[in-house]
């Protein structure tokens, strides 16, 4: 073989090794490249208070007396409430979880609240969550500076004072106390939560639900809608990819858009024929305000849509009320204590639910769930379709 040949050769095999190496290095579905992945897998862990690896550039600022500080804050605070409760979630679980479930989850009336749904529904490949909060931006901390890092870890242990002590955000004020700028964005939040539960994060992307219903890349427009005043049947979102171990890639995507009656029908129509379209789905519904209680104004297309498409449910009594479960199409578990709601929702009594717990409750809950958070005093409500 002649030397211009050969030079021909060499060039051609390091052009598809090139290429190799370039597909080899991209998740599935275009969400990140892998330098992307390792970038944002350090961030949560940074948020998460964790330890950073040698070789990334965030090592140093590990090494800062304030990193170390709000390490050991972080872990405190975990472990004062949310470690035990899940724990004791999982235990409890193992003896009513339903034996088959679907594989996407639902999660409505969310915020970031990642953590419920996982632990709940862990093996489930795809988790959708919506609420009124923007998604916020896919936050990059190795571009900050230290005292911009540590402005935006005191933002998000701030935004998870009430979660991290209560096991619920207060919807009042959320949206001012997440900035889309920061750390203590949706997805920042989300990023937290995986990374704490023991999660690699593997990719992220901004997302929107376009006209037909499909889900599409998102833009850095997208950043400044408002729930208030949104594009025609364009939702934005967010979905990040995750996995725990070697385990399989999962994926969770938050919509951000306003369900009340109304607003689906003048901004976001697409939304649930999305919804009937990704189903059959495992629902959890947890501290959701009580929004689908008014029989027949409100919020009772997405009510509808919920009952459409799950085939099980779990729910806090401020979820759908038992009303809509008829004895003929759901077979319904009750567990915990319930006298009614807090004050706050005192016109949200139901005294179907009130008799059926005192009857049929399987008895106090072990752990917190819900605006009624103290020991003992939660409720849960399980419903499984019968086929």
């Amino acid at each position: 073989m002649n030397v211009t040949k050969k030079k021909a050769v060499v060039i051609t095999t390091i052009f598809f090794l090139l290429v190799s190496f370039s597909y080899c290095g991209q998740k599935e579905g275009g969400i990140a490249k892998s330098g992307e992945s390792s970038a944002l897998d350090e961030a949560s862990l940074l948020f998460a208070g964790k330890e950073i690896p040698k070789e990334s550039k965030l090592r140093q600022y590990a090494e800062t007396a304030f990193y170390k500080s709000y390490s050991r804050q972080m872990e405190s605070a975990w472990n004062s409430l949310q470690r035990p409760n899940l724990q004791k979630i999982n235990e409890w679980w193992k003896a009513y979880k339903p034996s088959r479930c679907p594989e996407t989850v639902l999660y409505p009336f969310s915020g970031p609240d990642i953590m419920n749904a996982l632990t709940f529904f862990p093996d489930a490949d795809n988790y959708i969550m919506f609420g009124l909060e923007k998604p916020g931006i896919i936050p990059d901390p190795h571009a900050l500076t230290a005292d911009q890092i540590n402005r935006g870890l005191n933002g998000l242990r701030n935004s998870l004072g009430d979660v991290l002590h209560m096991n619920f955000f207060k919807t009042e004020g959320m949206a001012a106390e997440m900035s889309n700028k920061s750390f203590n964005s949706i997805a920042g939040i989300i990023m937290y939560f995986l990374s704490t539960n023991g999660y690699t994060v593997a990719g992220a992307r901004k997302i929107v639900i376009d006209a037909a219903g499909n889900v599409t890349a998102g833009n850095p427009s997208d950043d400044r809608i408002d729930w208030q005043n949104p594009p025609k049947s364009r939702v934005p979102g967010l979905e990040i990819s995750f996995r725990k171990g070697p385990g399989k890639t999962q994926t969770v995507r938050y919509y951000m858009l306003n369900v009340i009656d109304n607003a689906l029908a003048a901004s976001s129509p697409n939304f649930i024929p999305y919804i009937k379209k990704n189903g059959p789905y495992a629902a959890i519904i947890k501290s959701a305000s009580y929004l689908m209680h008014n029989d027949n104004v409100k919020f009772t297309q997405v009510r509808s849509a919920i009952l459409a498409t799950t085939d099980y449910l779990v729910q806090d009594d401020s979820g759908i009320p038992l009303r809509y479960f008829k004895p003929e199409k759901y077979k319904l578990g009750f567990h915990g204590y319930y006298n009614g709601p807090i004050g706050l929702f005192a016109n949200r009594m139901q005294y179907d639910l009130k008799e059926a717990m005192d009857a049929k409750s399987t008895g106090k809950l072990p752990f917190s769930y819900g605006y009624v958070y103290k020991p003992g005093q939660s409720n849960l409500m399980t419903a499984e379709r019968i086929k």
